[in-house]
Formats: C-alpha cells, structure tokens, sequence
C-alpha cells in the first residue's frame, strides 16, 4: 500500500480539500420503475448546491476546480450516512479494476463501474462478487443474478450477504455536469438476501460504461452516489 499512498497523499496538491420507463403492465415492473424513478432522484440530488450543509457544499463547483488540477481520472463521491461530499482521484488501476481515493486515503474500489469495496469510511465493504449482475447493467439489459457483499460489522468481522437480485432497464437521461453532457440509459438493480432489500440505480452510457450510481456499501452505511468527473 505504501506506493497507493504514495500517490493518494501527492492528490493532496491537487485535489485540496434519473425515473425508469415501465417495460410492461404487470404489478412488479410498475413498483420497480416507481423505485427506479426515486433512486435517480437520489442521484440527481448529489449534483444541486446542498444549502443544509456546514459550510454549503457545492458539488459542480468542486468537480469543476477539481478538473483544472488534476488532470488523471476523477469521480465525486456523495456519502449519505454520515453525510459527505468528496472528489476522489484514481491511485491504482488493475484491469476493470480502479481504486480512488481522497488525500487522507478514504478509498472506493470500483469493478468495471460497480462497487467492489470501500476503505477508510467505517463498516466499510471489505468486497463484492457483483460479476453476473455487473454484465448485465453494463450491457443495459434486463435479467437476473446472484452476488455476494462482505462487510465489516460492529464488531469489526466480516459478514457475507448473499443476494438474488434483479436488473431492470428504463428510459435514455441525459444531464450536464461540470461543464459537460452526460447521456446514459437508466437500470436498477433489485436485491434481497438475508432479510435486506437494496435498489441499486445505474446510469449507463451507449458504451457500456457506468458514469453515474447509486450503490449500497452496508446496513450501517446505506447508499453512496458516484458521478464520474473524469473518466
């Protein structure tokens, strides 16, 4: 790790500091596309000035400075429980595999766009097998998987949490964001295992890469929303 921290500690310098089109009639999809519709305001929300905020958080404002500084890939992360907002630079790379993380090494690894673990924010998500759902929302089509989270409890062990879930695609966004468009079709993906539901919301581009979520890290943690900045 000494080298990612090595590099974490270098963006010191630098850094500073969508509703889901019902695909038929039936009782499940009108529920899912009501669901959808409410994560993508979640994720909308992340980019508006938070007036609540001590001091006010500006997310465009920061995405924008963070872009004139760094110029390597960047993502805003919005944490919901405790609430944060934070620019994140990209300190490892391994195949689909990315780590960002801030200067004081609160970290997220992302798996082809789709959360595979955090570090430094508490309860975090130890890992994630997210590879059968994952094909599916990047390809943007509709079908069922299994995945698997770890995460640590309040007792600092390991707890898996096996899930059946479901993907559901909707309607074509698009939104601007730090001086940029951003298009991508709309997908959920609805999970339940071992007592808990969790409705993962997904913007993905023609291309299949994820440049907007919503994604679930833990019971204690909740949800985070992550826009790309840079990809």
């Amino acid at each position: 790790m000494t080298g990612l921290r090595s590099r974490a500690l270098a963006l010191a310098a630098v850094i500073g500091l969508g509703g889901l089109a019902a695909c038929g009639s039936d009782t499940n999809q009108t529920e899912n596309s009501r669901m959808a519709g409410e994560s993508i305001k979640q994720i909308f929300s992340t980019f508006k000035r938070d007036k609540t905020a001590a001091p006010p958080v500006d997310a465009e404002a920061m995405a924008r400075s963070s872009l004139e500084l760094n110029k390597g890939p960047l993502i805003l992360l919005s944490q919901e429980t405790p609430k944060n907002v934070s620019i994140l630079g990209m300190i490892g790379e391994n195949g689909t595999m990315r780590t960002y993380a801030t200067p004081t090494m609160q970290a997220v690894i992302l798996r082809g766009g789709m959360l595979a673990g955090t570090r430094g924010l508490g309860f975090d998500m130890m890992s994630a097998e997210v590879e059968q759902t994952g094909r599916l929302i990047r390809a943007r089509t509709p079908g069922t998987g299994k995945k698997v989270i770890r995460y640590l409890d309040g007792l600092g062990l390991e707890r898996p949490i096996p899930l059946d879930c479901t993907v559901s695609v909707g309607a074509d966004t698009s939104y601007p964001f730090a001086g940029q468009t951003w298009s991508g079709r709309q997908v959920v993906e609805h999970c339940e295992g071992l007592g808990m539901t969790m409705d993962d919301t997904f913007i993905v581009s023609a291309a299949g890469q994820i440049v907007a979520s919503r994604q679930w890290i833990s019971p204690q943690l909740g949800y985070i929303t992550i826009q790309t900045v840079r990809p």
